[in-house]
């Protein structure tokens, strides 16, 4: 068996398995901008038992010669496959692909906040930094806004990367060298870089034509039809009532070129920057629009690179730079044996896209988003019981992230919603709550309700209390709670309102109560009516008011000091006493104005010590019947000037045996068992006839 050697060799093969292990027999590949690439290599070795699985992860490069220097293809073994005996030894076919390729095998749930696109790639990519050295290189001259919340939802880290760089307009490519390959990101075509020497040449020939320089040996230009105009809009519920929508027309020379391309939801909170996305959207339509395609040996060519075209005049094309946007590289070596001259008098072709540097020069966005099928639950976190911020929005932690972060702010619906009016409820902490994402974007969730599990229970034991509708709350930092339920069980049908501390109740109008059958009503402490107007009561059956201990306030007392010190002296000749003490079943009425009082039948009053009445003015008492009074004890009355005393018929007083009757008739009969007359000056007795005994 011969000793493979690649020493002298156009292309070499280099593998962790050392130095000429295997040697490269024929590389094809493809490489695209903002894409990748993928090299499949045939190698020769002496040995048909090498370690397959010791290549698998690791590097492995192509270097192949040209004028300028040596062009390295390397990558990731992918795939490695042994073919048997082949020529002059044995067949081993790799496929390599770059370290991106191997961030397709890692699908991840996770969540980014406050972070530009670029540190959201930096992050994610940092896993994979021992795979290039550098693994990544920034080229970006723009500045990006910071996403406050950004998801990767089920996506590969390879997925999620990319969709995040077509989404903002940055450009990949890859530079290699032996043993490694850089991921290059950029959003300018200045910021490419150029091929060795900048230029290469192209020489038109008729059929096939060899030169010592990298050259081109076939160019055609293509032009082609898009998109004109983009329009885009948004909706920022901050802002709801800004406008939003944003518009940009090319420079499109064709009679289609204002057709517009409008699209929504535009990816942007306000139009500064809808200004950036529809120049981005706009410039990756129109850049699909210049297309040449050439053919050559133009090794160090690739994806990525530019190249200003040289030699002989190709129109609009000659003298001006290009960008490679695709490269198609076909490598044959000479063959391994002795004496052999060699398969292939041109070992290298390549054919090659491009597009002029100054076309506009943006990625199309060709990495679908993920989208979340339906609704799914999270718990509510955040800081104490309750947590929101003016908007109502709160914190939640979906059940897939193993990395214990949380979503943004995030909004709940409401029952009713409007300027400074509608419903208000705040998930608390530690609730699970139904979340849903508008048009499926997992950027964008929503809260829209919330339910119960096997650690939040309901109010009420289920299926015992299942005709009850409840609405309980709990109490801030306390185990009360607020109350609103409906029983709805036939004949037992209730509302029932329970508020931990205070009930208020505010009407600005009328309010009507109607109560069919009875009503009760329990104040444990004070009550107080307060009445704009008139207060009018009808009682069809009896009325009892008792008035018991209670814990009046102090302006009650002040008040009967006040009515004591009016009434003078009568206050001990009454036998009331010196002050009121409370709570002790006092009942003090008060009239501002006016009082009538009718009762249609009879009234009954029973006080039970001591009774004092006090007018201002003047006080009439009127009996249409019989008037009596009866006094236990004693009886005093004083006038201050004049008092008449005028009786229909009789006048009659009576003590113990004395007795005094005055007639209509005008006799007057004094009568006791002794009759004292005594004037200290005079005593006058006139009459037409006196009798004396």
């Amino acid at each position: 068996m011969n000793v493979f050697t690649q020493d002298a060799r156009l292309g070499r093969l280099t593998t962790v398995l050392g130095s000429d292990a295997l040697v490269l027999l024929r590389m094809d590949g493809t490489e695209e901008l903002s894409g990748d690439f993928e090299w499949r290599v045939e190698a020769l070795s002496t040995q048909n038992t090498l370690d397959l699985s010791a290549l698998l992860g690791t590097h492995a490069t192509v270097e192949i010669n040209h004028a300028q220097g040596v062009r390295a293809f390397d990558g990731i073994v992918c795939e490695a496959e042994q073919r048997g005996a082949f020529e002059n030894g044995f067949r081993y076919d790799l496929t390599l692909r770059p370290w991106l390729h191997v961030a397709n095998l890692r699908r991840n749930m996770r969540i980014f906040h406050n972070k530009t696109v670029i540190e959201i790639v930096q992050e994610v990519l940092s896993s994979y930094a021992a795979l290039g050295n550098p693994h990544l290189e920034l080229r970006v001259m723009d500045d990006y806004p910071v996403l406050e919340y950004t998801v990767q939802y089920g996506e590969s880290d390879a997925d999620f990367i990319r969709r995040q760089l077509e989404r903002f307009g940055i450009t990949w490519s890859w530079r290699h060298e032996a043993g490694s390959h850089t991921l290059l990101l950029t959003d300018a075509a200045i910021s490419l870089p150029e091929v060795p020497g900048s230029s290469r040449p192209y020489f038109g020939v008729a059929g096939y034509h060899r030169h010592e320089k990298e050259h081109f040996c076939h160019w055609s230009a293509t032009e082609r039809i898009t998109t004109g105009a983009v329009r885009l809009t948004e909706y920022n519920f901050k802002i709801p009532t800004s406008a939003q929508e944003v518009d940009q027309l090319s420079d499109a020379s064709h009679p289609s070129g204002d057709i517009e391309s409008y699209d929504w939801p535009g990816d942007y909170l306000n139009q500064g920057e809808g200004r950036g996305v529809v120049s981005r959207r706009l410039e990756a339509e129109r850049g699909q629009a210049p297309r040449h395609r050439a053919e050559g040996d133009v090794v160090s060519l690739g994806a990525g690179w530019r190249v200003t075209l040289a030699g002989d005049d190709v129109p609009n094309a000659t003298g001006r730079t290009f960008v490679c946007l695709k490269a198609t590289h076909r490598f044959r070596a000479q063959a391994y044996g002795s004496g052999s001259a060699g398969a292939d008098d041109a070992p290298y072709d390549g054919a090659y896209v491009l597009t002029p540097d100054d076309a506009p020069f943006r990625p199309e966005r060709r990495t679908a988003g993920p989208r979340v099928q339906g609704p799914e639950t999270a718990v509510v976190v955040g800081e104490g019981e309750i947590d929101c911020d003016e908007h109502g929005r709160i914190l939640c932690r979906f059940h897939w992230d193993l990395d214990g972060a949380h979503t943004m702010r995030v909004r709940v619906s409401q029952n009713w919603a409007s300027k400074g009016w509608g419903g208000m409820v705040i998930p608390r902490i530690g609730m699970e709550v139904i979340v849903e994402h508008l048009r499926g974007d997992p950027d964008k969730p929503i809260v829209t309700g919330c339910v119960y599990n096997g650690k939040n229970r309901p109010p009420y034991e289920l299926p015992k209390h299942k005709t009850k509708s409840v609405f309980r709350s709990e109490s801030h930092k306390s185990s009360g709670f607020n109350e609103l339920t409906f029983e709805d069980a036939t004949d037992n049908e209730k509302i029932y309102l329970h508020a931990e501390k205070d009930h208020e109740l505010h009407i600005e109008n009328n309010r009507a109560k109607r109560v069919d059958r009875n009503q009760s009503e329990s104040v444990g402490n004070n009550k107080s009516i307060e009445v704009g107007n008139n207060h009018h009561e009808v009682i069809g059956g009896n009325m009892t008011l008792m008035v018991g201990p209670n814990k009046l306030q102090s302006a009650v007392t002040s008040a009967f000091k006040k009515f004591t010190s009016a009434i003078g002296d009568m206050t001990s000749k009454l036998g009331l006493p010196d002050a009121l003490n409370m709570g002790e079943g006092n009942l003090i009425i008060g009239v501002a104005k006016n009082k009538a009082e009718t009762v249609m039948v009879s009234s009954t009053e029973v006080v039970g010590a001591g009774k004092a009445v006090t007018v201002g003015g003047g006080y009439q008492t009127v009996v249409g019947g019989v008037f009596n009074q009866s006094i236990g004890i004693g009886a005093f009355e004083e006038v201050g000037h004049n008092k008449s005393v005028v009786v229909g018929k009789v006048f009659e007083v009576t003590v113990g045996k004395s007795k005094l009757v005055m007639s209509e008739d005008g006799v007057i009969n004094l009568k006791g068992v002794k009759v004292t007359i005594e004037g200290d000056e005079t005593v006058t007795v006139k009459g037409g006839r006196i009798d004396l005994n």
